[in-house]
């Protein structure tokens, strides 16, 4: 019997939609050998709970996590050094590595100091990495050169990757995803007229741009503000509410996982996302299998894989600092009656179907077509 092919996949922390995914490929797609190199246990604004019985062929590092603030947004920067001695004791055939960091700079030098295959993955697209560094670019340029074959996670990645010059056939996509089955059971349109928000409180979400718009709607509505942020951010927001005579008509939810987050996207009218940058926007394809009116901001780069022709009638994307625009979304997306909405297929974000994006980057370097060429 032949050794199977050794496969490392090196990533930040086991969110659970990551460790979904490679629970699904490590139990389904057993023709490869699957270990996985977290570089930390958690970062200090996620508050999600992991189920350990997933964690199979697990390594979980302890790297120094810097938050570098800007103005208006958040970087967390992992420090780690010893990924090259967990990477000896896998001796992987093929690195899969996370976005353009320490960790995959230093995978990137393994992989070719010992002859074996480098495949980059981003979630970053044109709009989110607009305003990088210039050793943000360097990273990214050492990484898209020598890198055997790429995965995105979305088609604004993969139009990211091309910008760069990187050919198409070294592309290949595997769409951010989690585990759909307790949305799809919902399936059915509330008769409330509760706007759900998901997500974060902080600036970059744009709650802030959210309720000027909010301000311009004279018909009845309440917003379901499911997510926590820092004290200092929400008394402004709940200040704002309070300016523009809207703080009656919110509710603040608190985080919320499991059944009970689920609960707020059966009781829900639709589902908004105001966000100034999102990669992609996870909570859009939960409101997108619970089959609710969608208002999205066209910041949200995910919306555009999840939107298709035969669905306008109940996704609306908007320019979020457009007021005008976003609140006539909104009411749009409130007067949607359950016999308007088309059920959606969203197979294509199936385990099944996104793990082929791994297994076709995988046999393309196998296969040695990979080559340097960009």
């Amino acid at each position: 019997m032949s050794k199977l092919a050794t496969i490392a996949i090196i990533t930040n922390i086991p969110a659970p939609y990551r460790v979904d995914l490679f629970y699904y490929l490590q139990n389904n797609v057993k023709e490869y050998d699957w270990h996985i190199i977290y570089t930390g246990r958690n970062e200090d604004d996620r508050e999600w709970k992991i189920d350990e019985g997933k964690l199979i062929n697990s390594t979980i590092l302890n790297a120094k996590i810097i938050d570098f603030k800007g103005k208006m947004f958040q970087r967390k920067i992992h420090f780690v050094l010893n990924i090259s001695k967990h990477l000896d004791k896998i001796n992987p055939d093929i690195v899969i590595a996370f976005e353009y960091n320490m960790a995959s700079i230093q995978s990137l030098i393994w992989a070719k100091i010992n002859k074996r295959k480098f495949i980059s993955l981003t979630d970053g697209t044109l709009h989110s990495e607009r305003n990088i560094s210039f050793l943000q670019k360097f990273s990214r340029k050492i990484i898209s050169n020598y890198s055997d074959a790429f995965i995105a996670s979305s088609t604004k990645s993969k139009e990211k990757l091309l910008s760069w010059n990187i050919s198409a056939s070294k592309i290949f996509i595997s769409y951010l995803t989690e585990d759909l089955s307790e949305y799809l059971k919902l399936r059915t349109s509330s008769k409330s007229n509760v706007i759900l928000y998901v997500g974060s409180i902080c600036e970059r979400k744009g709650l802030d741009l959210l309720f000027k718009s909010l301000s311009h709607i004279d018909i009845k509505y309440e917003l379901h503000i499911v997510g926590s942020g820092s004290e200092i951010f929400v008394s402004q927001l709940e200040k704002q509410a309070q300016d523009l005579g809207i703080s009656d008509n919110i509710v603040w939810s608190g985080y919320k996982e499991g059944k009970d987050l689920i609960n707020e996207y059966a009781n829900a009218a639709c589902f908004v996302l105001p966000t100034r940058e999102d990669c992609f926007g996870l909570v859009l394809l939960e409101a997108a299998a619970a089959n609710l009116p969608i208002v999205s901001s066209k910041f949200a780069d995910g919306i555009y894989d999840i939107a298709s022709e035969n669905v306008q009638n109940y996704i609306f994307i908007a320019d979020p600092y457009d007021e005008t625009k976003f609140s006539e979304a909104i009411i749009s997306a409130l007067s949607k009656k359950e016999s308007d909405i088309i059920i959606r297929d969203l197979t294509k974000f199936e385990f099944p179907n996104v793990s082929k994006g791994y297994v076709n980057a995988i046999q393309h370097v196998m296969s040695g077509r990979s080559g340097n060429e960009n």
